[in-house]
């Protein structure tokens, strides 16, 4: 329990959440209509999955749709809640998921600012184009992840693996 404890306090303090944001009016929190859901989806600047559903993002960060979402896409500047798994990413484990490092819980949500530069860089292009209640895996190159100096627990060029699910996308004021 204690370890558990330790490894969530270490992965917020990792990610470093934005915190005392106001309450603002949340995007999207309805799917739309079944023939509107595709049309209100798409956004002709993201990067739209091949038939495997993987999408690339650009060199280095790619990702893979495991559940499809509605609404709008996530833009730069937005809120962003998501619960998230991270693991180090292993060729030669199943599903490349190696070692895991940290996870939100799934019960509080990790909030920060879409482009704010609270996350990685990773984080901020792979989440960006999301739509709500998308489930996506994020496979992180060490350049757009912690480099070369890492980050405790993560080591130094560190692929990282990252399972996040947008649960909230609310709008800049």
């Amino acid at each position: 329990m204690m370890k558990r404890n330790w490894l969530m306090a270490l992965g917020a303090a990792i990610l470093v959440a934005a915190c005392g944001q106001p309450e603002q009016d949340t995007v999207g929190e309805q799917p739309a209509a079944a023939g509107e859901e595709q049309a209100a989806a798409v956004d002709t600047a993201c990067p739209q999955p091949d038939e495997n559903g993987i999408v690339e993002i650009q060199d280095g960060l790619t990702a893979r749709i495991i559940k499809s979402g509605y609404g709008r896409a996530a833009a730069s500047k937005d809120y962003a809640d998501v619960h998230t798994t991270l693991w180090l990413h292993d060729e030669a484990a199943d599903g490349g998921r190696g070692q895991e490092i940290w996870a939100s819980g799934g019960v509080q949500p990790f909030q920060f600012q879409i482009d704010a530069g609270q996350v990685i860089r990773g984080w901020d292009l792979g989440v960006n184009c999301m739509l709500l209640g998308e489930k996506r895996e994020l496979t992180i190159a060490p350049e757009l992840g912690y480099g070369a100096r890492g980050k405790p627990p993560v080591p130094p060029n560190a692929t990282l693996l990252f399972e996040i699910e947008l649960v909230k996308l609310t709008a800049p004021e």
